[in-house]
């Protein structure tokens, strides 16, 4: 059996937070001692880190104690976003174990650290791990790749440790450990079973075109067009007079395996447009390109991305056949809740209604992990919900 809790604060007191977020998990769990916590708390509580993590200990009775700085935290009680925020997770299971970790540094140390982490995961196919590395000081794409060549496929989620930009600096957190520059993380493995999804914050605004002339992460041409005339073409109302502007609403979208010859809906992987070159027609962007390869330009639209959170959901509602989740992980992107939606808490409030109510923790991170297919990939603008259950 699988009991766990959930707890949340905007006390401003770190100690007090910690204490009232950690209470509410025990008592919603019904636990004495927990297994292992999960806490995830704003960057005004970074200063008081050691206080955070022994009260967190005094109160679940446990040292195995992870998670990390985020710009804004969740539960199934709402979002916090803008404020002191302070969330922590609690669990106990007689058929489920956990393992929480730190590496560090992180920084130039992506492959090495992913060695280590696939070292310590193993071969368990049972296993999940969650990871929330430093988004400052960590290319996760790396990271991913060199568990990948050490253990093959296990999923993973999670995502880029975060903060307001008032610390110029994120924190991952372990047992007694504060660090920066570092990645934490939980391996559950055992007895359970999880459902992973996402949704996506873009939406697609063109069908799938062919790069055709490319060069690095600058494509030159799509459809034997300069890529920018293409971009430009789509391109309406007022950010049509500022190319500039318009890039903080259109994007890229590529499919996870570059060779995909189709871009499947909700199947890609957004990237920034990072630069644009009006005498050559070249659109830059924030990742590796090839000739041949499928494209699409997506919109964040708050709208779109609610029909497509609905669409995620209902997909996990038919894969739960009934079943109530034992807990579940959010990790929501930075550039989602109030600032996508013009309002807070949208995420969770449609998460339960469509689910119901159940342990939810999770964060608002700089980047997303999550499997597309038989890959871990890096995601942009989207929201990835992890959902536990005991094996049906």
């Amino acid at each position: 059996m699988i009991r766990a809790g959930v707890g949340q604060s905007s006390n401003p007191s770190t100690e007090r937070a910690a204490e009232q977020a950690a209470l509410e998990a025990m008592a919603e769990a019904g636990i004495s001692q927990a297994d292992a916590a999960v806490v995830f708390f704003t960057v005004e509580h970074a200063p008081h880190s050691q206080r955070l993590l022994s009260t967190l200990s005094r109160v679940t009775h446990s040292d195995r104690i992870v998670g990390s700085s985020g710009a804004g935290i969740l539960t199934s009680a709402g979002e916090i976003e803008g404020q002191h925020g302070l969330a922590v997770l609690v669990f106990a299971s007689d058929q489920m174990q956990s393992r929480p970790f730190l590496f560090e540094p992180l920084r130039e140390h992506d492959e090495e650290v992913g060695t280590k982490i696939g070292q310590m995961v193993g071969t368990d196919q049972s296993s999940l791990v969650a990871l929330f590395p430093d988004t400052y000081n960590g290319q996760p794409n790396q990271l991913l790749r060199s568990m990948e060549r050490k253990i093959g496929f296990v999923p993973v989620v999670g995502a880029g440790s975060s903060e307001s930009g008032m610390a110029q600096a994120t924190y991952q957190v372990c047992g007694e450990q504060c660090q920066t520059n570092s990645v934490a993380g939980l391996q559950l493995s055992g007895s359970f079973e999880a459902f992973i999804d996402i949704t996506q914050g873009c939406q697609p605004i063109t069908e799938p075109m062919v790069i055709t002339k490319a060069e690095g992460n600058l494509i030159l041409e799509i459809d034997d067009r300069p890529a920018l005339e293409v971009f430009a073409k789509l391109l309406k109302g007022p950010i049509a007079e500022d190319l500039r502007r318009a890039l903080m609403f259109i994007f890229v979208g590529l499919p996870a395996d570059p060779a995909q010859g189709t871009i499947a809906p909700g199947q890609y992987l957004v990237r920034n447009i990072i630069g644009l070159d009006p005498k050559k027609g070249i659109v830059g962007i924030a990742d590796q390109v090839r000739e041949g390869q499928s494209v699409i330009f997506t919109l964040r639209d708050g709208q779109r991305a609610r029909d497509d959170l609905n669409q995620m959901l209902e997909r996990q509602a038919r894969k739960l056949e009934g079943r109530k989740p034992s807990f579940g992980l959010y990790f929501n992107c930075c550039a989602r809740g109030n600032s996508l939606y013009g309002m807070p808490g949208i995420d969770t409030a449609y998460i339960r209604q469509a689910l119901g109510d159940f342990p939810l923790v999770g964060t608002f991170g700089g980047y997303e992990l999550a499997p597309l297919g038989t890959k871990n990939h890096l995601f942009a603008y989207t929201g990835v919900l992890a959902l536990i259950t005991e094996n049906s």
